[in-house]
C-alpha cells in the first residue's frame, strides 16, 4: 500500500520557494493603513499594523540596498522568528485567487474584458500594486476597475449584509483594507484618465455564493479638503454614496512614516495587542463591547474580587486578531504573550 498523499504533495508544491526577478522593494496597497479617530475621539489604526509593514519592508530593502546594512542584527532576528504561513492559510489564499480567476474568465466570456493585473506605481511613496481586472461598461463605454475579494463564514455578513438586512435593501460595510486598496487604484490610476468611471469592489462568499458589489469613487471632501474614499451599494441593491472617512492623504502619510522609520532607524510601535491588559478589558466592559458570555465572566470575576473570595477566576483573554495572525508575532511577543523589547 502506498503512503503517498495527494494533498500533502500539492501542499508542499504551493509552499515551494518562488524564484523571480530582483526588483526594487516597494510598499503595497494591500497593506495600507490609516489613523482615524473612533467614536470615543481616540486615534486608532484601521489597517495593517505599521510595525508589521516595517518588518516586511525592511527584509526586502536590506537585501536590495547597502545603506541598510546596519540592520543586520534585526534582520537576523526577523528571519529566525518569522512564521511562514501554514498550508491551510495558503489554501485559503488560493481559494481567494480562484474567485478572482472566475470573475476574470466570465469578464472575457461576456465580452467586457479590457485587461488584468495592471501595474500601478505611486513613485512619490514607492507604492506598487496590481489592479485585478479592468472591464468596459457597455452602458457608458467607460472603463472600470474591478477589485475581487472572497469572504466566508459568519463574518461575511458584515460585508454582504445579514439575510434580514439584504431583504430590507441594505448591504454590509466593506472592510477598510479593501476600500484603501481599491481607493488608491481609483485615485492614482482611474481618476487620471477620462476613459475611466467609478471602480467596482466585488465581494463574494465562497461558501454560500452570495455577493455584494460596491461602487467606489474618490474625490475631495468639502470639509477636510482631502481626497476621501466613498462607496455605494451597486448590486444586488442600490444605495446612496457613503463617505468612508478614509482619505488618500492619510494612507500615504502612513506609507511615508514607514519609509521615514526605515531611513532613521526607528522601529514603529505596535498598533495592536495580542492580549489586552486589565485596563483595556475594564474599558471594553464599561463601553459594552464585550460579548454576552465575556461580560458574564467579567462580572462573576469582579464579584469574586469584591467579596474577597480566595479563588478568583482568570481574567478574560482577548486581543487583536491582527497580532494573532501576524508573521512577526514571535518577534514582538514571548510565548506567554508578554511584549518583547526590540532594538536595532
Amino acid at each position: 500500500m502506498s503512503n503517498w498523499s495527494f494533498i500533502d504533495h500539492v501542499s508542499k508544491y504551493i509552499s515551494r520557494p518562488k524564484i523571480g526577478n530582483e526588483k526594487e522593494p516597494t510598499l503595497w496597497p494591500s497593506e495600507s493603513s490609516a489613523i482615524i479617530k473612533n467614536s470615543y475621539n481616540e486615534e486608532v489604526n484601521i489597517g495593517k499594523c505599521r510595525r508589521s509593514i516595517f518588518f516586511r519592508y525592511l527584509l526586502a530593502s536590506f537585501k536590495y540596498y547597502e545603506k541598510y546594512s546596519h540592520y543586520s542584527e534585526l534582520v537576523k532576528l526577523l528571519k529566525t522568528n518569522e512564521i511562514e504561513p501554514d498550508k491551510y492559510t495558503q489554501f485559503i489564499w488560493i481559494q481567494g485567487n480562484l474567485y478572482e480567476d472566475y470573475l476574470l474568465n466570465v469578464a472575457k466570456e461576456s465580452g467586457v474584458y479590457i485587461g488584468d493585473q495592471t501595474q500601478v506605481y505611486i513613485p512619490s511613496h514607492k507604492v506598487s500594486g496590481k489592479i485585478d481586472i479592468i472591464v468596459i461598461d457597455p452602458e457608458t463605454e467607460k472603463y472600470r476597475i474591478v477589485e475581487a475579494k472572497s469572504v466566508y463564514g459568519f463574518n461575511a455578513n458584515r460585508i454582504l449584509g445579514s439575510p434580514a438586512e439584504r431583504k430590507a435593501g441594505v448591504l454590509g460595510t466593506p472592510k477598510e483594507s479593501y476600500l484603501m486598496q481599491i481607493g488608491l487604484y481609483q485615485w492614482w490610476y482611474a481618476n487620471k484618465r477620462e476613459k475611466f468611471g467609478d471602480g467596482l469592489l466585488v465581494c463574494g462568499a465562497r461558501d454560500t455564493g452570495k455577493y455584494a458589489e460596491f461602487g467606489i469613487t474618490v474625490h475631495e471632501n468639502e470639509e477636510t479638503k482631502e481626497n476621501h474614499i466613498y462607496y455605494y451599494y451597486n448590486n444586488p441593491v442600490k444605495g446612496p454614496k457613503i463617505d468612508s472617512g478614509i482619505s488618500i492623504e492619510n494612507i500615504l502619510n502612513q506609507f511615508a512614516y514607514i519609509q521615514e522609520c526605515l531611513d532613521t532607524g526607528v522601529i514603529p510601535d505596535r498598533d495592536f495587542d495580542i492580549v489586552y491588559d486589565d485596563a483595556k478589558i475594564d474599558l471594553l466592559y464599561t463601553r459594552g463591547e464585550l460579548t454576552k458570555s465575556e461580560a458574564e465572566r467579567y462580572e462573576k470575576r469582579l464579584s469574586q474580587i469584591e467579596n474577597k473570595k480566595t479563588k478568583i477566576n482568570k481574567q478574560i483573554e482577548k486581543g487583536d486578531w491582527q497580532c494573532s495572525y501576524c508573521s512577526f508575532k514571535a518577534v514582538c511577543y514571548s510565548s506567554d504573550n508578554s511584549p518583547k523589547t526590540i532594538s536595532i
